[in-house]
This record gives C-alpha cells, structure tokens and sequence, in this order.
C-alpha cells in the first residue's frame, strides 16, 4: 500500500528537522571550542601575568637587600665612630690627625662613601675625610642639619637625593647624631653617599628583554635606572601612579602603566623601603611579557579556523549523504506500491509474527483454528496439528468457550477489537492471559474471520498482586524511605510523614542526613553503614530530628537491595517511633526503682547501691555509712489526720532529708516511714569516719524536728536514727543491713529522737560523751566547780604569784580530769559561762590577798580560752568584774594560746592593747607548742613566754630541746618579755634554767595546784 500524502509530509519534516539539527550541534560545537580557547588563552594571561608579579616581586627584593645592606655597612661604620667620641664628644686638638686617620680608613673601605666626617652642635665640621671641607667648614644650612635641630632627639637620619651646588652633583647623607653626657645633642657623624655608585651597580646586572628596574627616592627622583644609556640621576618620575604610591604607607604595589621615560606599557612592581627614604621600581614590557600568550593565541586561532572549516566540510557531506538517502527512500517506497495487497498483508503479518513473543490464533467466519503461532508447544493447551480447523469450542473449556462466544460476537457485528481475559490449566499450572480479538476482512471488505494475540500475563498478575500487597505494607503504621544507592530519597509513605512532619516533596532527592539530631558521633555511623554494607542490614535505636527540631527516638531497620547481578540498587528503611515505649520504658524503671510516692530510690535500687557502696569501700579503703531513719509516732498522725496527710508529711520529709544530703549519697524510703542513707567515702580513719556520720546524723535529726506544714496543719515529728559503719567487719548488704536495723532499735529504746551506733564501744563512748557534756551543762548551777592556785616562784624560790587552775567535783565521777571536761566546754560553747566564772573567783581572791600584807604581792595568772577570748563582750565583760570584784588589774595576769593568733589577730591585738591599757599582764602559754611565730611576737602586746613543761623536762637530757629553751629565753629577753617555765620538777632543772637566764618558775618542785587555805599556809 503506497505512503499516504501524510507520511510524506512527515518525511519531508523529518529530513528538514535533521537538517536544522545538523547545523545546530555545528554552531553549539564552534562555541564549545571558543569557550574553551577562551577558557585556556584567559587562564594563560592570568599565569603570565602572575609570573611576572612573582618575578618583579623578588627582582625588587634583591634590588631592595642590597641597598639596605649598603645602608647598614654605613650605619655600622658611623656608630663605632659614634662610639668612639660619646662621651667626651670631641677628641682633644692632637687627636684630630689620628680621627682624621680614621675617618679616611673607613671611608675607603665602604666603596659607596665618598666622605665621612664629624659636625659639632653649631653645625661646623670638626674633622673630615674630605680635604675640600676642612675644619671649620659651616653645614648648618643643610638639609640634614636642620632635620636633626628641629628633632634633637632622633638617633640617625638619612636623606633623600639632594643636589649639591658647591659640588654642582647629587649626594645622599647617612647621619648618625652624637650624644653627651647626659644624652643631649653634641654634634653628628655624617657619611656623604655618591648615588652614582647605585647606577654603576644596577647596570651590571643581567637584564630580561623590555625589563626596567629603577631606585627612587621618596620625592620621586631617579637614583638608578636601567636599561642603560640613559642619564636619569636626579631625574624626576612624573606619573600619578608612583607619585600616589609615594605618599601613601602602602609597602607594596602593582600597578600596570606606561613607563613615565620611555613611554613603554609595563607591569610595574613598586616596593618601599621600611627603613629609609627609598622605593625600588621593577617592570616587565608588555609585549616582551605577552609574546609567548600571543602566540599561543595565533595558533589557537589557525586551529579552531581549522576545525571550523574541516565542521563546514562535515556538515555539508552529512546533508549530501541525508539528501542521497532520501531519494533512495522515495524510490523503495515506489516500488512498494505495485506489490498486491495480498503480499503485503503476508508480508507484514509474518513479520508481526516473527517479531512478537505473544500467542497468535486466526479463527474463519466460522470460529475454527486457521493458524496458530506459539513459540513453543507447551504454551498451548493442546499441540498444533490437533486444533488446526477445529471449532474453539471443541478444544477450550466450558468457561472460556463462553466468554469467547460473546466475545467472538461483538467483533463480528461490531467489526471493532475485544479484549477478554481468561485462565486455563496447563501442565498442572494455573496460567492467565489478555487476548485482544480484531475482526479481519477480505479484499472488498467482507468479514471473513478473527485475529486473536493472546499475551501470557501470569507473571504480570503475580507482580500485580505482589504491588497491592506491597502498596498494602508500604502504607503500614511503620515509616518507610526508600533510597537509591548514593542515598537519595525517592519514596516516603504517609507514616513517615506523620512521625517526622516531612511531607513527601519536602524530602524527595535528599539524604537522610537532614533528619540527624546530632547524638551520634561519626563512629556510629561508620559502624551502622559498614554493617549495611558486610551483612546488608542494620538494625537498633538511633535518634533523629523532626521537622519541628524535637529530638526523638526510634527504632530504625536498614535493608540493602540488590540486582540479579548483585548490584546495589535502593536502600529501604523502615522505622518506628519509640517515643511512647521509651517513657513506657523509663516509667516501668521509674516503678521498679523508685518509691512512686516520694521519688526516693525504693528497696530495690537501694540494695544495688549498697552492693556497689562495698565493692568501693573495699577497693579504696574508705569507710562509708549507713543510717536507718524511722519516724516517730508517725502512726497517730495517720490515724488524727488521714492516710492523705501522712503522705504529704512523708513527701516533705524526703524533700527535707534530701536537701541534708549531697548529690552523691542516697536517701531512699525502705517502706512506710521508714527511711535509709547510704553515704560513701567518708574517712580512712574509722574514728574521723564515725564523729562525720555523727554530724550527718544530728543534721538530719534537726531536719526531721522542722515544723511541716499539712493541710493547713503543724505537724511537729521526730525520728530516731540507727548508724553503722562500712568496713571489711562484714561481708554481705543483709549483715550491714541488720545491723543498721540494730542500731535503729537502739535508738528507740534510747528514747527515740536521738542517734545510736551499732559499734558497742563506739556507742559506749559516745553515750558516756553524751552524758559527761549532759552534767556539765548543769555543773556550774550545782557548784561543782573548783579553783586551786599552783604556786609561782622567783630564783630563791620565794612565791610570787600563782595560777589559778579550773577542777571539776563531780558527784559520781569524782575529780574529773580538765583533758577531758576543757574540750567540751569549748566544743560546746560553755567555756564563755564557765570561763567568766573562774575570772570572777580568781579576781575575788585577788581582791581578798590585797588586803594581807603577806599576800598583797601575789599575782594571779588565769588560762583565756580563744573561744572565751573571741567574744565580742569579752573586754567589758573583764573590765565589769574588775569593777565588781575590786581586783587590782596590775596583779592579774592572762594567760593565752597561740590559737588564738591564727585568726583575726587585728582584733585579738586591739582587745589585748585595750586591756593592756587597764593595767593588765598578758602571758604566751606553752610556747614552743603551735605555730611559734615571731610576727605576732613582734606585734602584739605580750608580757611574759611561758615555756610549756614538754621542753622543761628534757632540757637535761635532749640538747634539742635544749637548745629551743636557750633559744626561747634569748628571744624573751631581746623582745623585752619575762620568762616562767612551767614543769620544773627537780632541783636540776632550775638550776640549768637559772644558769641560762630564766628566774622564773612554776612546777611540782615547789607545789602541786591546791586549795586557797593551803597556798596560805605555805605563805
């Protein structure tokens, strides 16, 4: 059948649309090509460019370091002259010959000084190397005079290019200022520079092609120029650039401008001298710079002129060869059209045959099998040679008989395709296909039969069904991403969205990265994607962000897919919000570990810390502690106000205990109330160990004694606390346990509201403290307490004052020893009232002895606590019992302790000058003992160093302690203080002391601490 006009017409675009498409890609090829020479050529310019910078900049740096050099060898020969005439400035009249010497000597040793000399402060030349300056000779008109007089105080100066018109030449000056005496101006050493020598200098070095090199000055005038032939010193550079250059603090530049001498366009690089009055100019010719880039530029040029040509060449025999191909086209179609219509039906309909996989069934008119095509036999339900001219309906079955039947119908009548899908059993399989029926006709358009292609489409209903199923999950309570294999999303479902609140287009094309909450460090994800990698699947909790920046949990599963190839292709990920499990999670820790109505650890985690706290205390050594607390009489507050309130007591009582307690010890409630402290790591010591956890415990049974307020109730309780200490003695929690239990019970039997250790000796003593600091509360209303004076003596053992000494009568105990009682009463504060008590009685019988005549001479000493003495009633407190006793103050001695140095001693020293001013005596008891510091010795108002008896009474047998007694008597004596030692017991002990200058003392050699009467009797 010949090509319709239609066809035609698109072969006719089709051949002008490669045309155009032809001459297309030859523009967008030219263009390519001009990019890129553009690219290489501009690239180039830049690299030759910047050569150059780099050329001219170490040019100029070389240029630069030779003159600072040559200005350093000057600089180095004016200060050893300067050094020779500072001071006196001038050498003497004769010595001018032999400076004169010297000046010629340095001067023909520096190849760029023409003269060196000396000017004095007038501005007159003392000395030259110069014959045509003599001395005399007046340059207080120059340049660099003047400088140095309007800056007396600048060290050195080096000038500019100066013309000289007694010279009728330029000249450079280097300058150095002479000091005098006393650092004023007293003159100069000049050295006089030929700049003709730069020129010289700079003409011998090798020169590129079109290089220029030049030294200016700072007023723009040429010291130097090459290429040579030239005369430019004292030429002036005439151009903005340099002149801008010049007057800004820019060290370098570079700048791209005509030459302002030869009027050649050059790369400049201009550089400042740091130190002096001098640029150094390097350029590069342009053209000499670009020569290599232009001719790079020329052959680029002639080669995409090439390549142009040899694309137009191209171009034109592709149209040839299209236009060639399109008659030849013209020509087949032509013949095409005298074949019959019966040929080119064969012909086409053995070629759809040929190049189709599908079934292909011709029935007749009639319904019967004409021609099958099958690829092979075991596609069809029964062989070939069976079916062919066979009706359908002896060979299908009844189902697909009748679905064929109407089918057959409508395309017979209707003369229009069907489709219709059916299944069969073949070879015990369930198959499917799609079967579309098109009518056939004769040539005069008589239906004379069906064409039937018939498509197994089992596997496509698998994959269907396997889709809707996927489809199914992929809309799941799970989130799903699904990646390609560089990690970029292609696909989210619905649940992803609402776990993270990214919709789908938000997050399509992006890694997964976005949602990273910045938890995990970069080895967790090098360990999750190496996994991925060597199994194919990761699996476990990990954090991510949402798009609101909450941070959440989830549960993520990582899932690599692979081709038949083994090559990966997509990643999927499913994951699950774990943030309701997560506080499931804690909240079923919160129960199992902690008591729900106070938050306290409960039983449970107690008992795990517990465990911990001996495992610790064996490997450090420590000793920690435990204490049971039980409320007392919390059953009536239950039973008076509710089971509510007795919660709420129970919730402020923990909120109270735990605020006695650091961040590392443990409070938890064991049940009811019943409470238990674990603290860990108190002491070494078990002694230093016990007195802390009795300190933690009276804290905590001060806490417990609060008044709590409960529905708007005052609820007042009180608690009993059992304390055992964690050492080695047992092995297990249970044993720790009941002996805390122990402890407890203790307590309550004590009477409750009190503490009991477990320890029986340690409960032994601290009950016995207890009791002892119980009856010395109520000593002094019982009068139990007594004085007795132990006598003081002179060198002939006459008494001459004694020391009253505090002893406690206690009805029971008898006398108590004052290592025992002195302590409590200080720790508990009541040495201020039994303090007080035992200055009124001494002051009372020092007042009594005055009005004997055999006792008026008598001093009594008493011992101040410094807890006594820090009291700020304590000055009138004794100035009040002075008052009241008549006690004169000149004979009363007081007795104090280094201690009560350690602190404040600005105030122990106005206190003590205070009483001093009374008429008082202050003694340093035990001296020797504590911190023994001479500043406080120096500084405060003392009387007397009472030696202590642990130096006394081994003087004889120690040369030790010997020597530290000497010592202490000498430093007495050169402070101006009386000297008393205690603890002289043998009559060789005052005889050594009395041979080193002590005439005081005090011990049982001359009587025991007794009672008034007997001190009496002695006298």
């Amino acid at each position: 059948m010949p090509d319709s006009p239609e066809a035609l017409a698109s072969e006719s675009r089709l051949y002008s649309r490669l045309r155009v498409n032809a001459f297309t890609l030859y523009m967008l090829a030219l263009i390519a090509m001009a990019v890129i020479f553009t690219w290489i050529l501009s690239d180039q310019y830049r690299q030759e460019i910047d050569a150059a910078h780099e050329r001219n900049s170490t040019r100029a740096d070389l240029v630069a370091e030779w003159v600072n050099s040559t200005f350093a060898l000057s600089e180095h020969a004016l200060r050893d002259i300067a050094e020779l005439l500072e001071p006196p400035l001038l050498p003497r009249v004769d010595d001018y010959s032999s400076l004169e010497s010297l000046l010629i000597k340095r001067r023909d040793s520096l190849p760029l000084v023409n003269e060196l000399a000396v000017i004095d402060e007038q501005g007159s030349v003392v000395v030259s190397s110069n014959a045509s300056h003599p001395p005399g000779f007046d340059v207080s008109g120059m340049p660099f005079f003047r400088e140095f007089q309007q800056h007396p105080q600048r060290d050195d100066y080096v000038s500019p290019l100066l013309w000289s018109a007694v010279e009728s030449d330029y000249l450079i000056f280097h300058v150095r200022r002479l000091r005098g005496l006393e650092g004023g101006f007293d003159g100069l050493v000049v050295a006089r520079i030929a700049p003709q020598r730069f020129d010289d200098t700079l003409q011998r070095l090798t020169m590129r092609l079109g290089e220029s090199m030049a030294i200016i000055d700072s007023e723009g005038k040429l010291l130097a120029r090459r290429p040579d032939g030239e005369e430019v010193l004292g030429g002036v550079v005439t151009n903005d650039e340099v002149e801008r250059f010049l007057a800004s603090n820019v060290g370098t530049q570079a700048v791209r401008m005509q030459s302002p001498v030869d009027g050649e366009e050059r790369l400049y690089w201009l550089q400042r001298l740091d130190t002096l009055p001098f640029a150094v100019v390097v350029g590069d010719s342009i053209d000499a710079l670009l020569a290599p880039w232009r001719q790079r530029l020329m052959i680029l040029c002639v080669i995409a002129a090439a390549m142009a040509l040899l694309g137009i060449w191209f171009v034109r025999h592709y149209l040839h060869r299209l236009q060639l191909s399109q008659q030849l086209h013209q020509r087949v179609l032509e013949r095409e059209e005298a074949r019959t219509q019966a040929q080119m039906r064969e012909a086409r309909l053995e070629a759809l045959v040929h190049s189709i996989q599908d079934m292909i069934f011709v029935f007749d008119e009639y319904g019967c099998f004409t021609y099958i095509h099958a690829l092979n036999d075991e596609q069809l339900l029964h062989p070939q040679n069976e079916v062919i001219g066979r009706h359908y309906s002896e060979v299908l079955p009844d189902d697909v008989v009748q679905a064929l039947t109407g089918t057959f119908y409508r395309v017979q009548h209707n003369r229009e395709s069907q489709e219709l899908e059916y299944s069969l059993q073949i070879n015990g399989q369930r198959r499917y296909y799609h079967a579309i029926l098109s009518p056939l006709a004769d040539g005069i358009g008589i239906f004379n039969g069906v064409l039937a292609a018939v498509r197994d489409v089992t596997q496509a209903k698998i994959n269907e069904a396997e889709l809707r199923i996927a489809a199914t999950a992929f809309k799941t309570h799970l989130g799903m991403i699904i990646t390609d294999a560089r990690g970029r999303i292609l696909k989210v479902n619905d649940t992803f969205t609402q776990i993270t609140g990214y919709k789908e287009y938000e997050v399509l094309g992006k890694n997964p990265r976005i949602f990273s909450s910045g938890r995990h460090d970069r080895e967790f994800y090098h360990k999750m994607w190496s996994e991925v990698a060597y199994t194919g699947s990761w699996e476990g909790e990990i954090w991510n962000r949402r798009k609101n920046g909450q941070v959440f949990p989830e549960w993520l599963t990582i899932s690599a897919v692979r081709d038949e190839k083994e090559c990966l292709t997509h990643y999927v990920a499913t994951l699950n919000d774990i943030t309701e499990s997560k506080a499931a999670e804690q909240e079923i820790h919160q129960l199992a570990f902690y008591d729900p109505l106070t938050g306290l650890a409960n039983r449970r985690l107690f008992l795990d810390r517990m465990a911990a706290a001996l495992k610790d205390s064996e490997r450090h050594a420590q000793h920690g502690v435990l204490l049971f607390i039980d409320l007392d009489n919390f059953k009536q507050v239950n039973d008076t106000l509710g089971h509510y309130a007795g919660d709420q007591l129970l919730q402020n009582m923990a909120r109270e205990l735990s605020q006695m307690l650091r961040d590392s010890d443990t409070l938890a409630r064991l049940g009811g109330d019943e409470f238990a402290v674990l603290i860990q790591a108190l002491d070494r010591d078990v002694e230093q160990a016990a007195q802390l956890a009795e300190g933690i415990a009276l804290k905590l049974l001060t806490a417990i004694r609060r008044p709590i307020d409960v529905n708007n109730e005052t609820v007042l309780v009180t608690g009993s606390i059992g304390i055992t200490l964690l050492d080695d003695s047992v092995n297990s929690v249970d044993g720790y346990l009941q002996q805390a239990d122990m402890a407890l019970f203790q307590a309550k039997e004590a009477g409750r509201d009190t503490l009991s250790f477990f320890d029986p000796n340690m409960q032994a003593a601290l009950v016995s403290r207890a009791r002892l600091e119980k009856d010395l509360r109520q000593a002094l209303d019982n009068d139990e307490w007594r004085l007795v004076y132990q006598p003081q003596v002179d060198i002939d053992s006459m008494i001459t004052g004694v020391e009253a000494l505090l002893r406690w009568h206690h009805p029971e105990r008898g006398i108590v020893s004052p290592g025992d009682f002195i302590p409590l009463l200080e720790s508990t504060r009541l040495i201020n009232d039994v303090g007080g008590w035992v200055l009124e009685t001494a002051c009372k019988q020092l007042a009594e002895w005055q009005h004997r005549p055999d006792t008026a001479h008598l001093t009594v000493s008493v011992n101040i606590s410094p807890v006594q003495f820090r009291e700020d009633n304590f000055v009138p407190k004794v100035k009040s019992i002075l008052r009241r006793t008549g006690a004169p103050a000149d004979k009363l001695k007081l007795e104090v302790t280094e201690t009560l140095f350690v602190e404040a001693q600005d105030d122990t020293r106005r206190k003590m000058e205070h009483l001093r001013s009374q008429g008082l005596h202050f003694s340093l008891d035990d001296f020797g003992t504590g911190y023994s510091s001479l500043a406080y010795l120096a500084h405060l108002p003392l009387d007397q160093l009472k030696i202590d008896q642990s130096f006394v009474r081994q003087v004889l047998d120690s040369p030790a302690n010997a020597a530290i007694v000497e010592s202490t008597i000498v430093l007495a004596k050169s402070l101006g203080l009386s000297v008393i030692a205690e603890g002289v017991e043998t009559k060789a002990h005052q005889n050594w002391l009395a041979r080193h200058g002590c005439y005081a003392f005090q011990g049982f050699l001359f009587g025991r601490p007794v009672a008034v009467s007997e001190i009496e009797s002695i006298l």
